[in-house]
């Protein structure tokens, strides 16, 4: 065998390294991935907590009290914070780009409006999230439906 042949399996062998490593590198990325987008839906279900206590707060009233204003502030602080953390992980708000109603959302109750178009979102009940691709949490909205 020639110092050329050799060379030549050498750089094959290398290339073909090179190619299986990368595959693993891609692999263990989205698995990676795949797992911060579960540690995002955990943080979600903490948020639902946080939506129910205001929420709850605002139903009973109990914002009206100088004594509450402060704990209310607290609360709605940590949940900013939450909100922060998700978006440097890359969550993202369900948004409604032409105000139409699209897939990221779960209609949970219609309005009639003759001066809107059908499946227009007049209310956001529930915010929704995704994180690239992935759906976190639907939104749940209010639509138009002109009958």
């Amino acid at each position: 065998m020639s110092k050329i042949d050799e060379v030549r399996d050498y750089i094959r062998m290398s290339l073909n390294e090179n190619i299986k490593l990368n595959n693993w590198i891609s692999t263990q990325e989205q698995v990676s991935d795949d797992k911060v987008g579960e540690i995002c839906k955990d943080f979600l279900q903490v948020l639902e907590q946080f939506e129910w206590a205001e929420n709850t707060i605002h139903e009973r009233g109990l914002d009206q009290s100088k004594i509450s204003t402060g704990a209310i502030t607290r609360l709605l602080t940590a949940k900013q914070k939450l909100l922060e953390v998700l978006e440097t992980y890359g969550v993202k708000t369900v948004t409604f780009t032409d105000g139409m109603v699209n897939a990221k959302a779960n209609i949970v109750d219609t309005v009639t409006d003759p001066e809107k178009r059908d499946g227009q979102v007049v209310e956001i009940r529930r915010d929704g999230f995704y994180r690239k691709d992935k759906l976190l949490r639907p939104a749940e909205v209010v639509v138009v439906r002109n009958d």
